[in-house]
């Protein structure tokens, strides 16, 4: 849809979005008791399983038709982890174990097809019959790396909300290890940012600062790690959460209380103020200064809120700006929904909020 509103309805059906859709329309059930929403995320999950999973080999394609036929048959690690996050939130909204057995049994492919021994990190593109292809997917910089930070950062996302929504040993075990992974390769020596690629030995490449990936990261990585429930893994992790949404906003967060995207591996700046990172940006600072009792954070938390309602939500036509501008000028030519841009992240954002706000009351 694009930013008039105007549907174009022969776009393609992608499987992150279908499964982020998923998630959203579960969780807002489970969250706020929005009855509603059950029927169309029980739709979503049905296309989800029908349409996009391949019976024959395993796992999810990239994309179908419009009306449900294979299209783009690539294998996506970041793809299966929305998949597995989608089913495991709706097998704990609806109480359907049949979404939490689809979850399990992509987790077990993913470890059988993707994980490398050696490394303990994830193989991420592959072809429709599994076979290793080049990570064209997900360039960063110009660059094609075989590891990035942000399909293992979506995987600890996905594999989380797998274990609260059953408890399984062999997904805790795994999620473990890639939190261990994350906190040793994938962040610099001072946890002040991430390296967004690595080779396939782990060695990290040139590439950007992505400030809305390592706010993200923070609160993501400390909800893994909670869910492990292994409390000196909560702490390691805790404490470099703490230093990388320290880092990132101090270097992200703009003099309008908006964040930047990111800064390029030329050392040039994207300033856009992008949907998707104010969202993550307001979760993280909050969750940071929940967490530290740092009453800078949350003060930081207020004015990228303030900068989300004042700039980035659209009061005339709905949803949120794709991006704005330094200037807070948001641009219409890009689009309101895509295969990227879904309800999930400026959602989540909003969920995660009310349930911290809930439990900070149920505390006095």
């Amino acid at each position: 849809m694009d930013n008039a509103g105007r549907i174009d309805r022969s776009a393609a059906k992608s499987t992150i979005f279908v499964a982020r859709l998923l998630w959203t329309l579960s969780t807002a059930h489970r969250v706020l008791g929005v009855p509603e929403t059950l029927a169309p995320a029980d739709r979503t999950r049905r296309f989800l399983v029908d349409r996009l999973t391949d019976s024959d080999a395993g796992g999810l394609w990239w994309s179908a038709t419009p009306d449900g036929r294979p299209l783009e048959t690539d294998k996506h690690v970041y793809a299966q982890a929305f998949a597995i996050y989608g089913l495991a939130a709706h097998g704990r909204a609806a109480g359907d174990a049949g979404s939490l057995e689809a979850a399990r049994r992509l987790f077990a492919l993913v470890e059988a097809r993707a994980r490398d021994p050696g490394t303990g990190s994830y193989g991420e593109a592959f072809d429709a019959a599994w076979r290793p292809v080049e990570n064209r997917r997900f360039p960063a910089g110009g660059r094609v790396a075989a590891r990035t930070a942000n399909t293992h950062l979506h995987l600890i996302e996905a594999y989380a909300g797998l274990l609260e929504a059953r408890p399984d040993p062999a997904v805790r075990s795994a999620l473990r290890a890639l939190l261990v992974l994350s906190v040793d390769r994938f962040l610099a020596a001072d946890a002040g940012h991430s390296h967004a690629l690595l080779d396939a030995a782990l060695n990290p490449l040139p590439g950007p600062v992505s400030w809305g990936h390592d706010i993200e990261a923070s609160w993501l990585m400390v909800a893994a790690a909670r869910a492990v429930g292994d409390e000196g893994l909560e702490a390691r992790v805790g404490a470099a959460a703490t230093a990388l949404a320290r880092s990132a906003a101090a270097a992200g967060q703009a003099f309008d209380g908006g964040w930047m995207t990111e800064r390029r591996a030329d050392g040039s700046i994207d300033d856009h103020r992008v949907w998707w990172v104010q969202a993550e940006a307001v979760v993280g600072l909050v969750d940071a200064a929940l967490r530290t009792g740092d009453a800078g954070l949350m003060a930081r938390a207020e004015r990228c809120w303030d900068f989300i309602e004042r700039a980035m939500m659209d009061r005339d036509g709905g949803e949120w700006f794709w991006r704005v501008d330094a200037a807070g000028r948001p641009d219409r030519a890009m689009p309101k929904v895509s295969a990227w841009k879904e309800p999930y992240h400026q959602a989540r954002a909003c969920l995660e909020l009310i349930e911290r706000a809930e439990d900070r009351r149920s505390e006095g």
